[in-house]
């Protein structure tokens, strides 16, 4: 394993513990989006987490170019996606107050270009990585969407739901393959 490979391996993790702390230390992002954390009493810890992802996403796919073109697409989007919130009254003032709109389209660019990234680089069982991690999160959805569940006394919400298991799959992907 490379030293790159080590380093996206830590940024994953340090990306997860980040969101799961967030949810244990300020229980109402428990049922909102992972984004909702950058406008949150923690936001820099998570915005201190997506930096080292972003680069190590990118350093992580040097060796393969096309899978290289959708990590620097994926990094990128990434930094939009933690802007976009953060400091959303500046880019309120440049969008006229449309920061939401371009944090979703950052978003799904993220979402689409790493699973992109995840069908360019698959190879033998990591398939299965892939197709659960778009059969999970639309399973997660369906049962909270249609079955509302309560843990811990708060009903969760089937969109914040789906997207961190989409999350926590992308970054079992990328720790996966980079081992």
């Amino acid at each position: 394993m490379t030293v790159n490979h080590t380093f996206l391996v830590l940024a994953c993790i340090g990306l997860l513990a980040t969101i799961a702390a967030q949810d244990w230390l300020y229980p109402v992002f428990r049922n909102e989006t992972i984004s909702s954390g950058l406008t949150g009493p923690f936001h820099a810890a998570l915005d201190a987490a997506y930096i080292p992802v972003a680069l190590a996403v990118i350093l992580g796919f040097l060796d393969h170019p096309l899978m290289e073109a959708l990590a620097v697409i994926s990094a990128l989007a990434l930094i939009l996606v933690a802007v976009t919130n953060t400091a959303r009254v500046w880019v309120d003032r440049i969008t006229k107050g449309k920061h939401a709109l371009w944090h979703s389209r950052a978003t799904l660019v993220v979402f689409v270009s790493v699973l992109a990234l995840e069908a360019v680089g698959d190879h033998g069982w990591h398939w299965g990585i892939t197709a659960g991690n778009v059969f999970a999160p639309a399973a997660i959805y369906a049962w909270f969407h249609y079955r509302p569940t309560s843990i811990g006394g708060v009903v969760v919400a089937a969109s914040p739901a789906a997207e961190k298991a989409y999350v926590a799959g992308l970054c079992v992907w990328l720790i996966v393959w980079a081992l």
